[in-house]
């Protein structure tokens, strides 16, 4: 019997190969779309969870605030809370701490220069497990001249040749030898690391002043907590430890935090000063699932669409089954088996496309994820859930529509227009151009957002602007060096100007400092401020603008003791306006500055975020080995300029590797994550129209072969070609302007949830919601026109010759 079900399903599918076509490649569309996106979602969700205990393990923050309640949050903790929760807590199984590093690092005649060296402690690879090649780090990270590297680094700076017991330079002032090798850390964890050093070596060259200091920050803590021990009464704990270390609080009003963050939250949910990298956005992924879930459900409609419309094709041969014996069971099922056979044969082809649509989709996007789908068990499940609620959803109510027909009925000729299902296949197309009009609004909602952000003044130049790190390896000479340096390159044709800042336009500022107060004010009323260094020609290099008083000046030799402010930090600090903040007294840890000028607030970062207090300290050359050397080249003769800065920076520097980029080209990098989301809209967008296209496609098919009669007598009584397009085309165009009021609310309000997440966000323009009508609308009229037009052109008398 099973055999002959398939035989009748196979038959039917072939016969009708323009509604199966439509209909597998609908579906085939929908299911490759919603495992693209359950691939992108189950990536971005898997972050950290390939550690064992994932979820006992915890990264714990460090937060300040002040007797005005301004918090700031840090990603980091401070340095001393690891050491003093191994001894108070035993509740903790192990505790360690990281610290991020940069470096020139050597090893012969090859230099790097490398972000992503950690300093740690044993314990790290305790609680997060990470594979190792060779080498033990919980016995070889106890020595303090020791090192590991990723597989990648090894191959970077050795080759083929066996790193084991090599020596590599780090600033040509520390040399480590490297006594394990592990291999690159997974894409989905949120540390990533090349090389590895003891901690030992850290708390060495800084001291106590940074390791038993509550005050500083950067000592990424991370802790696993014993089996059994609930994480948020532990939490309630360390108020106590707070209190009991810092004293000192009470006097300066204010309060410091220490918070537990589950490992497995970082990656979307954490968004912190001193994050490793930019994190995922949780909302983001969210609303993706659901966009895979309507691309999906639009996919089954199409089907369900379809299938009743072509059920009254189907009247006769359901009658003439049902006289001869069939039951309303038997008749359930064979239609059952056709939609198996159709959901089959579209699973697997979008199991054959998934692999090269993962690679168009990671290109397009750039989103990149290192393990294989094959492998993964959310791939089958979710093509098992795919196949079976398909079968179902998809199957059921067809089935039972054309099971329903009574023989009479059909084999006398009277279903004609009585149809079964119209309002609901009027409502499903509804629901159809409801979410291709909606991805299409979100798509140019993103667009405009981002193309509004670039339209923003920044505040500052970043045009033609060359960066470069300042030198790692220096000597007792750097000062005289950098000088004679940038009369070097300031001597060439292609060169204008260069200036020497601790961060360019475009990196969030990681020095900070709280508790500063303007002289006079209680110590309470300290705040928190970014810190800049800068020299003489910053303001000058990137045109930022003098609201009032000076800039530093070689004239004035107290600058060391002066300061700058932007506009937000002069509010912050109490002050009424610029002016009255100028030649006015701060206190910044017990040293006394002198407010120099005050500079118009610019976007450090992208204008997504809002303007922080920052201060601007002078910088002596060659103080902050965190510096940078920005270089501002005309526009001829580029690359000629470029050779020249690195012969240059060869000569002056020796032993330091030279890298660049252009800053407009990284600034622009502050957009990436929306422009991404964009580009994913774009894509689902399309594949929702072409799926949306696809059932109008069947739909006006149908619609057309059943008026083939009235179409034919219109003809004959003197319709045009105009008169019968229009005829079947309109009731499409009923169900768009439908569509549109039932989702301009949803849209309106998603789109202004997802715009007041920006500090500065465009006004909603009336094009956003009619351009994606407009879209649908011709996509509609071409769809429909060359079925009808096809119809209406064909001679009347061969609809008509057999009445």
């Amino acid at each position: 019997m099973l055999k002959n079900y398939l035989k009748i399903a196979l038959r039917k599918i072939l016969k009708t190969k323009i509604f199966s076509i439509i209909s597998i490649l609908g579906l085939t569309i929908g299911i490759t779309a919603c495992l693209l996106i359950l691939h992108y979602v189950t990536f971005e969700k898997s972050y950290d969870k390939f550690h064992p205990d994932y979820v006992r393990i915890y990264r714990l923050r460090y937060e300040r605030t002040d007797e005005l309640g301004d918090a700031v949050r840090f990603a980091s903790c401070c340095p001393p809370a690891a050491a003093r929760i191994r001894e108070n807590y035993p509740e903790v199984k192990k505790i360690a701490r990281l610290f991020r590093a940069q470096a020139s690092v050597s090893y012969g005649e090859r230099k790097f220069f490398e972000e992503k060296i950690f300093y740690t402690e044993p314990d790290f690879f305790s609680i997060l497990k990470f594979k190792f090649i060779q080498g033990n780090p919980l016995i070889d990270l106890q020595k303090p001249g020791n090192a590991f590297i990723s597989k990648s680094t090894s191959k970077k700076y050795f080759g083929n040749e066996y790193p084991i017991g090599k020596t590599i330079s780090i600033d040509k002032k520390d040399d480590y030898q490297i006594v394990g090798i592990f291999e690159d850390v997974p894409e989905n964890s949120h540390i990533k690391f090349d090389i590895i050093l003891p901690w030992q070596k850290l708390a060495a060259k800084y001291g106590p002043d940074y390791t038993e200091s509550w005050g500083e920050t950067g000592a990424y803590t991370y802790l696993i907590l014993k089996p059994g021990v609930d994480a948020a009464s532990f939490e309630k704990k360390l108020p106590g430890l707070v209190e009991k270390e810092c004293p000192w609080l009470k006097e300066y009003k204010m309060i410091i935090d220490l918070k537990m963050q589950p490992l497995a939250d970082i990656h979307l949910n954490s968004n912190f000063m001193q994050e490793y990298e930019v994190n995922g956005n949780k909302d983001s992924v969210n609303f993706l699932f659901i966009i895979a879930i309507f691309i999906i459900v639009m996919a089954w409609v199409n089907y369900v669409n379809l299938s009743t419309a072509r059920s009254i094709n189907r009247a006769k041969e359901v009658g003439l089954r049902k006289v001869v014996g069939a039951s309303r069971e038997q008749l359930v099922t064979q239609f059952f088996f056709e939609i198996i056979v159709i959901n089959l044969i579209a699973v697997l082809l979008a199991i054959l496309l998934f692999g090269p649509a993962l690679s168009i989709f990671e290109s397009i996007t750039a989103i990149k994820s290192d393990y294989s789908f094959f492998l993964q068990k959310w791939f089958w499940l979710a093509i098992a859930i795919m196949f079976t609620a398909g079968v179902l959803l998809s199957g059921f109510y067809p089935a039972l529509v054309l099971s329903s027909y009574q023989p009479a009925k059909v084999l006398k000729g009277k279903l004609g227009n009585e149809g079964k299902g119209i309002t609901l296949r009027k409502g499903l197309v509804v629901f159809q151009f409801a979410m291709a009009i909606g991805l299409i609004a979100c798509t140019f909602t993103v667009y405009e957002q981002v193309k509004f952000l670039r339209s923003q003044s920044l505040g500052f130049d970043i045009e033609q602007t060359m960066v470069t790190k300042a030198p790692r390896v220096r000597d007792e000479s750097y000062g005289d060096k950098f000088t004679l340096f940038k009369e070097a390159i300031l001597s060439y044709p292609g060169i204008t100007n260069a200036c020497h800042v601790t961060e360019v336009p475009g990196r969030q500022l990681l020095w900070d400092a709280g508790a500063i107060y303007k002289v006079g004010d209680d110590i309470s009323k300290g705040k928190n401020y970014q810190i800049m260094g800068v020299d003489y020609d910053f303001l000058s290099f990137f045109n930022i603008k003098l609201v009032a008083g000076r800039n530093f000046s070689r004239e004035f030799g107290t600058d060391k003791e002066s300061l700058l402010l932007n506009e937000t930090a002069v509010k912050w600090m109490g002050f009424n306006d610029a002016k009255s903040a100028v030649g006015q007294k701060v206190n910044y840890w017990d040293q006394i500055f002198t407010i120099a000028g005050v500079i118009k607030d610019y976007h450090q970062q992208s204008p997504k975020a809002e303007f922080e207090p920052t201060l601007y300290r002078f910088m002596p050359t060659g103080r902050d080995v965190r510096g940078n050397f920005a270089i501002k080249l005309n526009t001829q003769n580029i690359s000629q300029s470029v050779d020249f800065i690195r012969k240059k920076y060869a000569e002056f520097f020796p032993g330091n590797p030279f890298d660049y980029f252009f800053l407009n080209d990284y600034f622009s990098q502050q957009y990436k994550s929306d422009e991404l989301l964009g580009k994913v809209f774009t894509i689902f967008a399309l594949l929702a129209v072409i799926i949306t296209a696809l059932g109008i496609f069947g739909l006006s098919s149908f619609s057309a072969a059943q008026r083939t009669k009235e179409i034919g007598i219109r003809k004959v009584l003197g319709a045009s070609i105009q008169n019968v397009t229009y005829l079947l085309v309109k009731n499409f165009l009923y169900l768009i302007v439908i569509s549109f009021i039932i989702i301009f609310p949803i849209l309106l309000y998603g789109i202004n949830y997802w715009l007041n997440g920006f500090a500065n966000r465009m006004s909603l323009n009336i094009w956003i919601f009619i351009i994606p009508i407009l879209l649908v609308t011709l996509i509609t009229l071409i769809t429909v026109s060359y079925i009808t037009i096809k119809a209406a052109l064909a001679n009347p008398v061969e609809s008509l010759r057999y009445e």
